[in-house]
C-alpha cells in the first residue's frame, strides 16, 4: 500500500502546481495564436512595362466616351475606339455605364520607346447635357489591373450594378472604393498611376503548423487625380475628361506573414517544461535513469532484452561454502560484470576513467622520480660510510705500525 510521506506529499503538491502552469501556458499561447495578426513586408522592385487599365465609366445622363492613344514621337491622332464599350442603360438602377478594354497585351513602356504607349486620353460629351434631380454632376470612373481579368470583370460587374463590392472580401472591396474618382463637370484632369500586388495568407492547417502557407495574389492599381489645364484643343468640345499614364514603374508587393503558430505553441511549452524539470532535479533530484527509448522497445525489441536479460542475469553463487576460492572467484566475475553493465547502460563513467589512467600515470611517474632520488641519495651515503670506514682503518694500521715500531726501538734500547 501507497505511504504518504512528507516527501510524497510535496511531490505531488509540486505535480499539481507545475500542470496547472503548463496548462495556463497552452491556453494562453492557443489564444495568441488564434488572434494572430499577420505583419505585411513591403519589397519593390521595377518593371519594363505598366499594363494598361481596366477603366469603367459611369454617369446619370446618356453619354459617349472618346479616346486618343499619345505615342512616344508620334503626333497624329491614334484613335483606340476598337478598345471602347459605350455605355449602356441599366434600368435597374438608371446609370449609364461604359469601359475601356487593354487588348494585345496593351502597355506602357519604362524606356519610352518610339511609337509605344504614352499616354491616354479620354473625353466625355453628353448629347443631352441636363443635370437630373438627386445625382452628383460628376462623372464616376474606376481603375481596375488588367492583369487579373477575372477580379477587374468582376469590380466592373459591380460597377456597373451601382454596388460597392460588399460582398468581397475587405481588401477587394477597399481596392474597389479606393479607385473609385468621381470627376466634376466642365474640368480635365490627370490620372497617374502605381502599381501594387499583396499577397493575403489563406487560412489553413498547414498555416496554423508553421508550414509555408498558400496565398492569395491580388494585383491592384492605385492612384491619384488631379485638375489640368484644358490646353488641348481635342477637349474642347468635351463635357469632362482626363489623361492617364503611369506614375512610376516600381512595382510594391506587399507579403504577409505570420508570427505566431501552433508549432510557437509546442515549443513554448516544452521549454516551460524543461525550466519546471530543472527546478524539480534541483530540489529533489532525478529519478532513476532508463537507458532505453522508443526504438529500444519498439523497433529493437527482442535485441534489447536480449541484452539486458544477459548483464543482469543473477548466478547462482552461495556467499558461504566449503569451497570460498572458488565462490569468491564467481562473486569477483559477477561484480565486475555488473559494474561494466552500469558503466555502459546506467552512468557512462568513460571520461572519469581515462581521467583517473592519466592521474595515476602522472603519480606512478612522480613516484618513480622519488624513488630514484632516494635510491641515489642511499647510494651516496653508502660510498660515503664506505669510504670513512677504509680511511678509519687506515689510521688504525698506520697507528698499530708506529706502535710496533716504537715497542721494538725501546727493547734494543733495553739491550
Amino acid at each position: 500500500m501507497f505511504k504518504i510521506t512528507p516527501l510524497n506529499f510535496c511531490r505531488a503538491i509540486r505535480f499539481a502546481i507545475f500542470g496547472t502552469i503548463l496548462l495556463t501556458d497552452l491556453i494562453i499561447l492557443s489564444i495568441g495564436v488564434h488572434n494572430d495578426l499577420p505583419t505585411v513586408t513591403d519589397g519593390y522592385s521595377e518593371m519594363t512595362e505598366f499594363p494598361a487599365p481596366i477603366v469603367g465609366f459611369q454617369l446619370k445622363n446618356n453619354f459617349t466616351v472618346t479616346c486618343h492613344f499619345q505615342l512616344f514621337n508620334y503626333y497624329d491622332i491614334s484613335n483606340c475606339s476598337k478598345y471602347l464599350t459605350q455605355p449602356t442603360f441599366n434600368e435597374e438602377n438608371g446609370q449609364w455605364t461604359g469601359k475601356f478594354s487593354p487588348i494585345n497585351n496593351l502597355a506602357f513602356p519604362k524606356n519610352q520607346t518610339s511609337y509605344r504607349l504614352k499616354r491616354i486620353l479620354f473625353k466625355f460629351n453628353v448629347p443631352n447635357d441636363v443635370y437630373v434631380d438627386g445625382d452628383i454632376p460628376a462623372f464616376t470612373i474606376n481603375v481596375f489591373d488588367s492583369a487579373n481579368q477575372t477580379l477587374a470583370q468582376d469590380m466592373y460587374r459591380a460597377l456597373v450594378n451601382n454596388k460597392y463590392y460588399s460582398d468581397s472580401s475587405p481588401l477587394s472591396a477597399s481596392v474597389f472604393r479606393t479607385n473609385r474618382y468621381f470627376l466634376g463637370r466642365n474640368y480635365i484632369y490627370h490620372v497617374r498611376m502605381t502599381r501594387k500586388i499583396t499577397r493575403t495568407i489563406v487560412e489553413s492547417i498547414k498555416d496554423d503548423f508553421g508550414f509555408p502557407p498558400e496565398r492569395e495574389t491580388l494585383t491592384y492599381i492605385t492612384a491619384f487625380v488631379y485638375l489640368t489645364t484644358r490646353n488641348d484643343s481635342w477637349y474642347a468640345d468635351a463635357a469632362a475628361g482626363f489623361m492617364l499614364d503611369p506614375n512610376s514603374f516600381l512595382l510594391e508587393e506587399q507579403t504577409e506573414q505570420r508570427n505566431k503558430n501552433a508549432l510557437s505553441v509546442i515549443s513554448n511549452v516544452l521549454s516551460i517544461f524543461g525550466a519546471l524539470f530543472t527546478f524539480y532535479a534541483l530540489l529533489f533530484g532525478v529519478s532513476s535513469i532508463k537507458p532505453w527509448g522508443f526504438m529500444h522497445k519498439r523497433v529493437f525489441n527482442s535485441t534489447t532484452k536480449k541484452t539486458l536479460n544477459e548483464k543482469l542475469k543473477p548466478k547462482p553463487t552461495l556467499l558461504f561454502s566449503a569451497n570460498p576460492e572458488y565462490d569468491n572467484l564467481d562473486l569477483k566475475e559477477e561484480l565486475i560484470g555488473l559494474k561494466e553493465f552500469l558503466k555502459h547502460y546506467v552512468v557512462n563513467i568513460s571520461w572519469l576513467e581515462e581521467d583517473n589512467i592519466k592521474t595515476s600515470k602522472k603519480d606512478d611517474r612522480k613516484t618513480s622520480e622519488k624513488d630514484d632520488k632516494k635510491t641515489s641519495k642511499e647510494d651516496d651515503k653508502k660510498t660515503i660510510e664506505e669510504d670513512d670506514r677504509k680511511t678509519s682503518e687506515e689510521d688504525d694500521r698506520k697507528t698499530s705500525d708506529e706502535h710496533d715500531k716504537k715497542t721494538s726501538e725501546e727493547d734494543d734500547k733495553s739491550k
